[in-house]
């Protein structure tokens, strides 16, 4: 029934609201900015045909959800790790690509944020030998510094002492192989690199 002020209650998308009574779905949509011929709705758990939508009226205590579509997901979904926020929950690796130019390219064209990095020592013999990083800008895209050919705690520390020293990186990717063969990871070794690593402010 029709509130005294000629209003019924509603619920849109989770939302309480109080629209006109005698409207129907698709002026609903219209009052909402929506475009009927662009949106799907279901009306107390049941589709409702768009073609219908201009018939069917809105009643008092309606549970309504609308949709319609985009591109790739929720835009505004984001996530948070050690305090720093991301909207790509894509990682990318740096490895096995042609060249640093096409690593760049194809973190540029994945909309990824973090990539993960090897730690590797500097080539001295050649000091024109290009780096990552002038391929891919640390201060726009995420390093995330990793042990990948760490087989003991102490070589892991160092590598991501080293790191830290480099870049200044904190959040890491810790992981310390049993053997070489599967990779399978040394569970002692990687705990004991995780307390002295977490102690020391390592993320």
């Amino acid at each position: 029934m029709p509130h005294s002020d000629g209003t019924v209650s509603i619920t849109v998308n989770g939302e309480h609201k109080r629209v006109s009574a005698g409207l129907s779905l698709a002026g609903l949509a219209t009052e909402l900015g929506l475009v009927p011929e662009k949106i799907a709705v279901e009306r107390n758990m049941e589709v409702v045909p768009r073609s219908t939508l201009a018939d069917v009226m809105v009643e008092d205590g309606d549970d309504l959800e609308i949709v319609h579509f985009v591109g790739g997901g929720d835009h505004e979904d984001s996530w948070t790790v050690a305090g720093q926020t991301f909207k790509s929950r894509l990682i990318v690796g740096t490895g096995k690509y042609k060249d640093f130019a096409q690593n760049a390219a194809a973190v540029e064209a994945s909309g990824a944020e973090i990539v993960t990095v090897a730690v590797r020592r500097v080539n001295v013999s050649d000091r024109n030998a290009p780096m990552l990083t002038d391929f891919i800008d640390p201060k726009k895209i995420t390093y995330l510094p990793n042990t990948a050919g760490c087989f003991d705690a102490e070589s892991a520390i160092r590598t991501l002492r080293l790191a830290r020293e480099a870049g200044g990186w904190e959040l890491v990717k810790l992981e310390v192989l049993g053997e070489a063969k599967t990779l399978y990871p040394d569970m002692v070794e990687t705990l004991r690199a995780t307390e002295i690593l977490a102690n020391e402010g390592f993320k």
